[in-house]
């Protein structure tokens, strides 16, 4: 019998030879053209380098105990798929294909190997050899990939960050210069701004899916992404005809209620429209000014409109002068246990209907709520309706703001 290992050192001299490797190389080269016909179309001469240091080496790595080391030429490749915004399936379906065409070259040597050879017991050791070697490859491809992707991700996000930024700031007006930033989305139009804003650090990862979500349930178009940094994604989307208001606005938030989104994770907040690239930043700033009543203790929706929340929200940037006009409006109708109070006075203030109304949307008898009135207006020592918008306003204001702090004094 032929000794295996000396017949395996004679083959790996004989496919050393520039012709030798050539006919290996073409017939991998071949077989990616046909199985990834795009990515290997214009990487063709990347390609041919890869599989040909890759089977130079792995002829030599073969009987060798040396640790592994990626080729130059793959190290490149997988760099350069990352740079042409090609994704990891894309670099698995490249040495998928190289390994299909390796097991086919693989048994038709074996099939020309003498017979004095055991064929099983050779192509098990020649196949164990060349599936290590694969795995390795794509262990340190996939590393290399990932790294080079995150760093274009990395330096394009600082890019768009820094031009969104000098927008925002009154630095930059140029609104093509802005467009091209955040390639191609249209800042001469109308604009919807959102802010999410992630409750932990743990929860940061839901950020840009829920921003997906909560973009294609307002409007269709172009969603440009920035990210800040820390636990904020900023987003804009064209906002066409959108409003928070009418019955386009009452779908979008049906829509925006059947997604689901989880409030103890992030919260979403949302500016505009507004039109042009002045109304880029103005939505934005309405966006911001909405996110401490969306972060309020006191609420748990996930999406705040700051059309929904206008005047909460100028409350909210003075909050030692907006408390004490909740406390001082509301009396003792701020006081920890006048909860169904305050519930059946906002029902009275904000509908229209009789008290039988009002007590069928509290689920209570139209006489409690009579006398839940009458005892708030001795609480506040005036008809409920004698002000009713500083009423409104100042219950809003405890209920996101001030309640979970007095339950927690």
């Amino acid at each position: 019998m032929t000794d295996l290992k000396e017949w395996a050192r004679d083959f790996a001299e004989r496919q050393r030879t520039p012709e030798a490797a050539s006919v290996f190389t073409e017939r991998t080269l071949h077989r990616i053209e046909q199985g990834v016909p795009d990515a290997a179309g214009t990487l063709a001469p990347l390609l041919e380098e890869t599989i040909r240091q890759h089977w130079q080496a792995f002829l030599g790595w073969f009987f060798a105990d040396d640790p592994f080391e990626l080729v130059p030429a793959a190290r490149e490749l997988a760099a350069e798929l990352a740079r042409r915004h090609l994704g990891l399936p894309v670099l698995l379906a490249l040495y998928r294909n190289a390994q299909d065409a390796s097991w086919d070259y693989a048994t038709g040597v074996v099939q020309e190997a003498p017979r004095t050879l055991d064929h099983e017991k050779l192509l098990i050791w020649l196949w164990t050899r060349a599936g290590e070697w694969f795995s390795a490859s794509v262990d340190q491809s996939v590393l290399i990939h990932q790294q080079e992707a995150a760093r274009i991700q990395q330096h394009g996000d600082t890019q768009r960050y820094e031009a969104v930024l000098g927008v925002l700031e009154g630095r930059a007006e140029d609104p093509r210069a802005l467009s091209a930033a955040l390639d191609g989305y249209p800042v001469s139009g109308s604009h919807l701004a959102l802010i999410a804003r992630a409750r932990g650090a743990d929860t940061i990862r839901q950020l840009e899916p829920a921003l997906a979500k909560t973009a294609a349930a307002l409007s269709r178009g172009h969603l440009a992404v920035v990210r800040p940094g820390g636990r904020e994604v900023w987003a804009w989307l064209p906002a066409g005809s959108s409003s928070v208001a009418g019955p386009e606005g009452a779908a979008a938030r049906e829509r925006l209620a059947r997604l689901g989104l989880d409030s103890a994770a992030l919260r979403v907040s949302v500016g505009g429209p507004a039109a042009g690239a002045g109304g880029f930043t103005a939505a934005h700033r309405d966006a911001r000014a909405a996110l401490p009543v969306a972060l309020a203790p006191g609420r748990c929706e996930p999406v705040t409109f700051y059309d929904d929340v206008a005047p909460l929200a100028m409350l909210a940037t003075v909050p030692e002068s907006a408390g004490r006009f909740s406390r001082r409006t509301l009396g003792a109708l701020a006081d920890q246990t006048a909860g169904k109070l305050r519930e059946t006075v906002r029902a009275v203030l904000q509908g229209e209907g009789d008290a039988e109304t009002v007590a069928a949307g509290l689920g209570i008898h139209k006489n409690t709520v009579r006398y839940r009135v009458g005892q708030a207006e001795r609480l506040l020592g005036l008809p409920v309706r004698a002000r009713a918008r500083d009423l409104l306003l100042a219950l809003d204001y405890y209920d996101a703001f001030l309640a979970a702090e007095d339950s927690d004094a």
